[in-house]
Parts: structure tokens; C-alpha cells; sequence
């Protein structure tokens, strides 16, 4: 018989890989679920214990999917063009330039703190953080179609302005105010995870980050002002405060 120690080894391996070999593997579901479920189980799962952070390009397109190509679908469907052009591509130019901007400053503010994470990882927690806003509009998505029969919400993406009587349109704001906590959330997971801290220093290290954001952004609303003269820096600043100033509505 050998030793105690050599049998505990063998223990160990045994259960490792019966472990290993039955554990399931997370999928792009799960990530959908994450900010609800397990946001901390999540970000280590994805961020730490794969070479490569997964489903980087389909988190992109699906909130592509959700987010933009209904109101692009609609318009096209309507035969209704942008009241203004070059202010879409102006607003398109400037969410692009925030996110790359925010990118880069996080990654030199980590670094600043000692975190020397790769860049590929900061990505990916800017971008799993956003998918929180994926099940969120899906939820809303049926509930509106459930009450009035379409998506009038995509009107008001549309247009800028809410169907009559359309109630649900009132609840929108608050969406948005939820779905930027579950972002939050996920972003301070996501820092603690590349970062390998203490759940209070990434807490700090993502409120720090807020000056950051709002920084990007007036970068890109520069930008997109420059480079698309007919939209202006006011009208680029105002895209995001609409969506959560819904016009009054006639009941």
C-alpha cells in the first residue's frame, strides 16, 4: 500500500479531472444573464481563466442588433431619412471615439496603480459591461409589443418623439438609469478581475473612472463636430440626455 501522501495525490488528480471533464463551458448566454446571475463568477470566469477573452465580436454585433438595427429597419421600412445626416454620423463617430478614448485612458489609469493588464482585457471589460443593456432592451422590447401591439419605441428612437398615449415610453428613463447601475456593477467585477484586487479598491478605481468617461466623450463630441460640420458639438451632447428627457405625452 503506498503512503498516505502518494494516495491523497492520486485523489486529487482523480477528482481533477473528473472535475475538468464534466464542468460545463460557459456560453454567450450566460454572459447575457451575468449581470443579473453571477456578475463577479462571470468576469473571472471570462477574464481570467481563458488565454483570450470570448465573444468579444458577438457581444459587439448583438448589441448592434438590439440597440441600433430596429430603428435602422424601421426608418428604411417608413421611408423616414435622419432630420439631419451628418448629426447620425456625427453621434455614430462620437460613441466610437469614446469608447476607444476611454479605452486607452482606463488602461493608462491601471497602469498608473500598478495593474498592468493587457489591453485586449480592458476591452473586454468595457464591452461585457455593456451587454448588460442587451436582456434589458429585449425585456422591454416584448413588454411593448405586448402592450401596444409594436414597437413604439423604436417610433421614438425614430423620430425623437413618443406615440400618444404610449404609457410604457414613461418607464424608458428608468431602463436606462437600471441598465447603467448593471453596468457599473459589471465594470467594478470586470476591474477586480484584471486587476486581482480587493473588491473596495476596484470600487474606487471604477468611480475614478467616471471623470474618465464623461472626459471621452466630450473628446468624441469634439471630433465629431470637426469632422462632420453639420453636427454640432450641442447636438452631439444632447443624444444621450434624450434618451432619458422623454417628451411630454398626450394622454
Amino acid at each position: 500500500m503506498g503512503s498516505p501522501t502518494a494516495e491523497l495525490l492520486l485523489h486529487t488528480r482523480y477528482m481533477t479531472k473528473k472535475t475538468t471533464r464534466y464542468e460545463r463551458r460557459m456560453g454567450f448566454f450566460d454572459l447575457l444573464m451575468s449581470p443579473i446571475l453571477d456578475r463577479q463568477g462571470t468576469m473571472d470566469h471570462l477574464l481570467l481563466e481563458r488565454p483570450a477573452p470570448p465573444y468579444l465580436v458577438s457581444s459587439l454585433v448583438s448589441l448592434l442588433v438590439v440597440l441600433v438595427l430596429p430603428t435602422i429597419v424601421f426608418m428604411y421600412r417608413s421611408g423616414v431619412a435622419p432630420v439631419n445626416k451628418e448629426a447620425a454620423w456625427g453621434i455614430t463617430l462620437s460613441l466610437a471615439a469614446t469608447f476607444v478614448v476611454f479605452t486607452l485612458s482606463t488602461t493608462v489609469l491601471l497602469r498608473i496603480m500598478g495593474i498592468h493588464s493587457p489591453l485586449i482585457k480592458v476591452i473586454a471589460a468595457n464591452i461585457y459591461s455593456m451587454v448588460s443593456m442587451i436582456p434589458l432592451m429585449l425585456a422591454y422590447y416584448i413588454a411593448n409589443v405586448a402592450v401596444e401591439g409594436e414597437l413604439t419605441i423604436v417610433t421614438f428612437f425614430a423620430h425623437g418623439e413618443p406615440a400618444p398615449n404610449d404609457w410604457l415610453i414613461e418607464m424608458f428613463p428608468w431602463l436606462v438609469y437600471f441598465a447603467c447601475v448593471l453596468m457599473f456593477l459589471m465594470f467594478i467585477n470586470a476591474i477586480r478581475a484584471i486587476g486581482n484586487t480587493p473588491q473596495s479598491t476596484a470600487v474606487m478605481l471604477s468611480l475614478l473612472c467616471i471623470p474618465l468617461l464623461i472626459g471621452s466623450y466630450t473628446v468624441g463630441a469634439t471630433l465629431a463636430s470637426q469632422v462632420f460640420p453639420g453636427a454640432t458639438a450641442n447636438q452631439v451632447w444632447a443624444f444621450l440626455p434624450s434618451l432619458v428627457n422623454v417628451p411630454q405625452i398626450t394622454h
